[in-house]
């Protein structure tokens, strides 16, 4: 017979299948360590036999590692309190989105409406090059970015059984990622080296506040993506006679702590991420990252546009309130001086702009010292960027954008 390519390829096949059956066969080879150890006075135990003796009859074994055993999440656990801590975590957002959040956090809105000193800023027209610049840092978290990873599965609402072909792209963690420290970057470039040499950036830092509402206690754990900090505090001047207030609503007959998972486990104290002797320590801006893959709700439903804003707010809140407890110290409720962070949440795409002023730690009703809560929601930076006929196009760039991140960095 003719020795094809199909019988060559077939005789391969054969040859590498009867070669598994021998080497699954082989004999282990005796090496004379378990001579040599015996020699030398140590005891040689099968391992089988080993497993078979009950674990109280010997010794349990400290096995170095890349990291520390976790302990076991039991009454014994060092954290674990009796009484439950409602937590929030950055992966996780409210049920009633920015309503719930104002009632936890005693906070009243002023909708669409930021500083006059932030919109003077925004309204300065900026260079030719700095826009190109935005232009060019889009499209590459969009479009140049060399990460493949798997996207989410798509589907198609008329046929939910279908399976579409995976896709491998650019993930939103990346994309937000590379366009903010972009942005942030060509802001640096542009502002004055006096302004830049009394900030510090920091990525991707906890942060922690505990506090109590209608003898509950409640906890916000968050990460700030980009937390921009200054060698003093953060000021704004602002006229509240002019401006209408959206004020605290009433949930009933929801509780403020639904979706809130109770835990045992947690630390007493809040957590700032800069320590109080630093000199530039003084929250500014803080930037947060929506990815729709990470951040989901606690019934699988999915996020809706409320409960986006709602994240924004409870993140400014955190920031804020952390640092005030680190000043002023925990038990402190009515702050004799405000503290306001600028917030900044973005999905890539979509932009969050909002600046926090934080009054009062006592939560506690609707009477009193509030919270306040500037905003202006809902800005899009551009419509499109992506491929076009093998060619990278950005459709609708909006500059108005970078006027606001611009005056939230000088401001």
């Amino acid at each position: 017979m003719k020795l094809s390519r199909v019988l060559y390829a077939q005789h391969i096949g054969f040859m590498f299948k009867k070669h598994w059956v021998i080497q699954g066969k082989r004999v282990p080879i005796d090496s004379g360590v378990e001579q040599y150890l015996k020699e030398k006075g140590i005891n040689v135990e099968d391992a089988l036999e080993f497993v078979k003796e009950k674990p109280e009859l010997r010794e349990r074994l400290d096995i170095v590692g890349p990291y520390e055993r976790p302990l076991p999440l039991d009454q014994n656990h060092p954290n674990y309190k009796e009484k439950p801590c409602y937590t929030l975590s950055n992966t996780s957002v409210l049920l009633e989105g920015i309503c719930q959040a104002q009632v936890l956090t005693k906070t009243v809105i002023a909708e669409d409406k930021l500083p006059p000193r932030i919109e003077e800023l925004a309204a300065l027209s900026a260079p030719k090059a700095i826009h190109d610049g935005v232009k060019k840092a889009i499209l590459s978290a969009n479009v140049f970015d060399c990460q493949q990873k798997k996207l989410p599965k798509k589907k198609d609402l008329e046929r939910p059984a279908y399976n579409f072909p995976r896709i491998l792209g650019i993930s939103d963690r990346r994309r937000n990622e590379v366009l903010t420290n972009r942005l942030l970057q060509l802001v640096e470039k542009s502002s004055d080296t006096d302004v830049t040499c009394n900030k510090y950036i920091l990525n991707d830092v906890d942060c922690t506040t505990l506090f109590d509402k209608e003898e509950e206690l409640i906890q916000f754990q968050d990460i700030s993506n980009i937390l921009v900090t200054s060698n003093k505090p953060l000021k704004h001047e602002i006229d509240n006679e002019d401006i209408p207030f959206i004020g605290i609503p009433d949930l009933y007959p929801i509780k403020h702590t639904i979706s809130l998972p109770a835990q045992h486990f947690y630390d007493e104290s809040s957590k700032y991420p800069i320590r109080s002797n630093i000199s530039v320590k003084y929250p500014h801006t803080t930037w947060l990252h929506y990815n729709p893959t990470e951040v989901n709700n606690l019934y699988e439903e999915p996020v809706t546009p409320i409960q986006v804003l709602g994240r924004s707010l409870t993140h400014a809140f955190t920031i804020a309130s952390a640092f005030a407890k680190q000043l002023y110290g925990e038990e402190t409720k009515d702050l004799p001086e405000p503290v306001y962070v600028n917030c900044i949440q973005t999905d890539g795409q979509r932009f969050h702009f909002g600046i926090f002023e934080l009054n009062t730690l006592n939560v506690e009703g609707t009477e009193g010292p509030k919270n306040v809560w500037y905003c202006k929601n809902d800005l899009k930076l551009y419509d499109s960027s992506r491929y076009l006929s093998g060619i990278p196009v950005l459709e609708n760039y909006n500059p108005q954008i970078y006027g606001y991140i611009n005056a939230f960095y000088n401001c």
